[in-house]
């Protein structure tokens, strides 16, 4: 037996809500990439007026590294899936596998090149090569290798922003600021043409696909992967109306713990400690509070129902995410309406709920006509060949 893409009938719906919720918090963080030079200059230093801080702050907090992890956990899990049901047909799900990884590297590449340095689908695809060789072992190992992968990050992190606090006389947030690209990039997202801004794009591509950053993403993204992909093994998401009541005491607790850890990065004790405590602790917990709540709230007799707007812009993620890089641009760079830097943070803030309500609304209309979003149908046409 052949096989098939996943119909509307084998989906899921708390896994499409949990997708569509975290494209909020992924444009959200995202938007301020798109008007300020972030790759930099720390935001904190770069800012003078209070509204804009106060904003900045709350999105590092509420948001900021909390989204690319659960986006990483449900493409785990979603891979998973695939697997289980091609080697359930008896198929070995390595050639359909790689070849799904190999589109989304393309749409990732060209994405990062030509719309917006910022991208995650090429993370994703690389590592998604090395997750399907994985995907064979039992959940507990698993979830062991990606713990303990991300355990090493953690201690790292935290050790080193430990003894950089001790000797926090001799740095300051404002010597990390690249004042160079800084400008360069004002003036080419700014004010520049089109071809301005692919230069700087090309420029912040290199920084962002540097060996380093690799090496982070890999301590980073890749755990929550492999801790998805067991979870899902595990069916927590298929059987969680039977653990309601566990999947609520973790959000009651990891989400407060996570704000806590979060806004250490604000605290008067803490600039470099805290920075490291806001990334490696409360970063993860956030993400696994926000999960646990949507998946609490969706064991709840009809809320599903009610949630069912993000359903239907989890089911065209893809589409919606590059999307979102396209109005972004056309909004903010200078080569179209230019409004780049010239915007507070609160504003910003606005306009993302906006085009967040606009791509809720074009999604439960496209999918009315169609069964799937065009990109995710064009990926699917080349995997599938149909």
């Amino acid at each position: 037996m052949q096989i098939a893409p996943t119909n509307k009938k084998e989906r899921i719906a708390t896994l499409d809500i949990l997708r569509g919720f975290s494209l909020f918090g992924i444009l959200l963080v995202n938007i301020l990439s798109f008007n300020y030079p972030m790759n930099y200059v720390e935001l904190r230093t770069y800012f003078t007026a209070p509204s804009d801080l106060q904003g900045e702050k709350w999105i590092m907090i509420l948001v900021q590294g909390s989204f690319y992890p659960l986006f990483a956990w449900l493409f785990g899990y979603g891979l998973q899936m695939q697997a289980t049901k091609a080697h359930s047909l008896g198929e070995s799900f390595l050639p359909l596998g790689s070849k799904r990884m190999s589109i989304l590297l393309l749409f990732g590449l060209f994405h990062a090149f030509f719309i917006w340095y910022g991208d995650v689908l090429t993370t994703y695809a690389i590592f998604g090569f090395i997750l399907i060789l994985m995907l064979k072992l039992k959940p507990k190992v698993q979830f062991i290798i990606g713990m303990c992968i991300y355990s090493v990050f953690a201690l790292f992190m935290l050790l080193t922003m430990w003894v950089t606090e001790k000797m926090s006389d001799q740095y300051e947030l404002s010597s990390y600021t690249d004042i160079t690209n800084v400008k360069s990039s004002i003036e080419a997202y700014g004010s520049g043409s089109w071809l301005d801004a692919m230069g700087q794009r090309l420029i912040d591509v290199s920084s962002q696909f540097s060996f380093t950053m690799w090496v982070a993403m890999f301590f980073t993204v890749f755990p929550f992967m492999l801790v998805g992909a067991a979870m899902s093994q595990w069916k927590v998401i298929e059987k969680s109306k039977k653990k309601a009541i566990v999947w609520t005491i973790v959000a009651v607790i990891a989400i407060p713990l996570g704000i806590y850890f979060k806004a250490q990065l604000y605290g008067n004790n803490f600039e470099f400690f805290g920075q490291g405590l806001n990334i490696a602790v409360g970063a993860p917990l956030l993400m696994i509070g926000y999960t646990s709540a949507i998946i609490a709230l969706c064991s709840i007799p009809g809320v599903a129902k009610i949630l069912s707007p993000l359903s239907y812009a989890g089911r065209m993620s893809l589409t919606l995410y590059i999307m979102q890089s396209i109005i972004q641009s056309i909004l903010f760079y200078g080569f179209a309406i230019g409004l780049y830097g010239k915007l507070g943070v609160i504003n910003l803030i606005y306009i993302s709920i906006a085009i967040y309500v606009f791509q809720l609304g074009f999604a439960r209309i496209y999918l009315s006509y169609f069964k799937q979003g065009p990109l995710e149908t064009l990926w699917k046409k080349v995997t599938y060949s149909k």
